[in-house]
């Protein structure tokens, strides 16, 4: 039996000069056969992108015979009140610090010292994992759902390392995330979550700071540094070593989730 299928893209993958092609995107989501587009942003508005508002993409949608629906629970941010933050030395134990700011999605350097969302917590986060039952929920339903955020690369963004992981672990019998990297109609291209999982373990052993480390190298009286990640394979403990990595690249910091939630907008969550 075939596996039922969960899209995601970003809507910045049809950017058309200054805009969003609104019409481009909906003729996508109608070729793969989309019912529900799930919007996954902390805040669904766009200050760059309007036409990229929830009420304007809610009126485009019934235009397109295609729902609208806005998972807040799915958002890479969560909110100050959830216990979903980590020092940064606790979520990757090299010292690696500061992080630069121009690697961070706030433009704001981390010590190791700062708190930022740790991605380990968030996906054990009620608030979070009730968002998933959504997404379950949809799927027995018989719906196909397009997951979106603003990020047009997939890799960077977290409905691939945030999202989409979580739901192929706890339902990877029944769904398979797709995602869409490629705008044309007529030749519109996917990527399956393994191989950007591939991708990303390629992207992180080769950063020049990550190569520094040697985690690989062992001594008579050291282990390698790989040895205490998480896993009972060499390949299960480079994936938790990269994704706490990307981790400190994309977990928001606390103070900056907070002025967020006092009134601040951002594309990229």
């Amino acid at each position: 039996m075939d596996k039922l299928k969960l899209y995601t893209f970003g809507y910045t993958l049809f950017q058309n000069g200054n805009d969003i092609d609104i019409k481009n995107l909906f003729s996508i989501l109608q070729k793969f056969n989309i019912t529900h587009l799930v919007d996954v942003r902390s805040i669904p508005y766009s200050r760059q992108y309007p036409s990229c508002n929830a009420d304007n993409l809610k009126l485009a949608g019934a235009y397109f015979s295609i729902s609208y629906i806005h998972i807040p629970e799915l958002g890479a941010k969560a909110s100050p009140s959830q216990d979903v933050f980590s020092k940064a030395s606790d979520i990757f134990f090299e010292n690696i610090f500061p992080i630069s700011k121009s690697n961070r999605p706030e433009n704001i350097a981390i010590n190791s010292d700062d708190k930022i969302v740790d991605f380990k917590k968030l996906r054990n986060d009620d608030f979070f994992l009730n968002g998933i039952r959504r997404i379950e929920t949809a799927y027995n339903k018989n719906y196909t759902l397009a997951i979106m955020c603003s990020e047009k690369n997939p890799v960077e963004c977290h409905r691939y390392f945030l999202i989409s992981n979580i739901i192929e672990q706890k339902f990877g019998d029944m769904i398979e995330v797709q995602h869409i990297i490629k705008p044309s109609n007529s030749d519109s291209s996917i990527i399956s979550n393994k191989e950007i999982g591939m991708h990303l373990n390629k992207i992180v052993l080769n950063k020049m700071e990550i190569k520094k480390l040697n985690i690989f190298n062992h001594t008579l009286l050291e282990p390698a540094i790989i040895d205490k990640y998480c896993g009972n394979t060499l390949e299960e403990k480079i994936n938790d070593f990269c994704d706490r990595y990307w981790n400190l690249l994309h977990g928001w910091k606390m103070d900056i989730v907070k002025q967020t939630y006092d009134g601040e907008y951002y594309d990229t969550i």
